[in-house]
């Protein structure tokens, strides 16, 4: 285990780990962290050499700890993985007067989309919860990091990370199909921890400043990627904020029920209503949708 760093940061004003915490209960992302307290652990860096940091609350400001990391580095991964640098304030400007989120900005003050380490992680998640519930996929992918070793240690814990290229490759895709996986998703993870051995440094900002037809090309190019994958993929690895997931069942149902958009109707017309309402932050939309339907949902389980 490496020594620890610890540093500090201070949040924007639209930044809230209360928030956050409360969105990963929900999150196809709870097994990436571990909470200690106040605390939440993440495995950050490089697929095949993660290592973890640690952030909580202290009076104004964040703590930031890492284990395999300096200050420096430490400090751009909390930055990066709560996107602390999106100017949620111009999000907020829309949903006052925009249909379907009017009044999420007080609901959820200070939610941000909580970022995967890397496109790779990104496409990892997504490829595992292809047409699966949440929990269907979860099952999953913890019979996947079981058997893969996938964690790291620090600070006393066994935090979870991505199943490293390496790993991937040697389970191959007869023992992926041992796990559950389908044919196809198991082909789609070796490939795809092929071409994460391969991948030229930066590929997250080359997507990041790529425009989004070409960023979704560049991806859905990969085997056992679609673009549901590839947006997921964008949105959580690549830090995007103009994705609107239009093909994602909890976004249609969201639609129906707050927007009037029927769910059968094309992804296109879906697309079309985020660009007309929250043009630049479809990302956000689709978070802040999402996040509406499954609380609403909780709350009337609860009555």
């Amino acid at each position: 285990m490496s020594a620890r760093t610890r540093t500090w940061l201070v949040p924007p004003r639209l930044a809230s780990l209360a928030a956050e915490r409360a969105q990963l209960a929900r999150s196809s992302r709870a097994i990436a962290y571990v909470e200690d307290g106040a605390r939440l652990l993440r495995a950050w860096g490089p697929p095949e050499r993660p290592w973890v940091v640690a952030v909580g609350p202290e009076g104004r400001r964040w703590r930031v700890e890492a284990w395999g990391a300096g200050p420096g580095e430490a400090r751009a991964a909390v930055r990066a993985l709560f996107s602390l640098d999106h100017d949620l304030a111009r999000f907020y400007a829309l949903t006052r007067n925009g249909p379907a989120l009017r009044g999420t900005e007080r609901r959820f003050r200070g939610l941000r989309i909580p970022r995967d380490a890397s496109v790779y992680e990104a496409l990892v998640h997504s490829i595992v919860g292809q047409q699966l519930s949440v929990a269907s996929a979860d099952a999953l992918k913890r019979r996947l990091f079981d058997r893969t070793a996938s964690t790291v240690r620090a600070d006393g814990f066994d935090v979870p990370c991505a199943p490293r290229p390496s790993a991937l490759r040697a389970l191959g895709t007869a023992g992926l199909r041992a796990l559950g996986l389908s044919a196809t998703k198991s082909r789609a993870l070796v490939e795809l921890a092929r071409w994460a051995g391969s991948a030229p440094p930066g590929t997250e900002a080359t997507l990041a400043g790529a425009d989004l037809p070409s960023a979704l090309a560049a991806l859905t190019a990969r085997y056992g990627v679609g673009r549901w994958t590839a947006e997921n993929a964008l949105l959580r690895g690549a830090g995007r904020v103009d994705v609107f997931v239009a093909g994602d069942l909890g976004v249609r149902v969201a639609l129906a029920r707050y927007a009037g958009l029927p769910r059968e109707s094309p992804e296109a017309t879906a697309r079309a209503w985020a660009d007309r309402h929250y043009p630049g932050w479809g990302s956000y939309a689709t978070l802040y949708l999402w996040r509406r339907l499954v609380t609403e949902a909780s709350d009337r389980a609860a009555e």
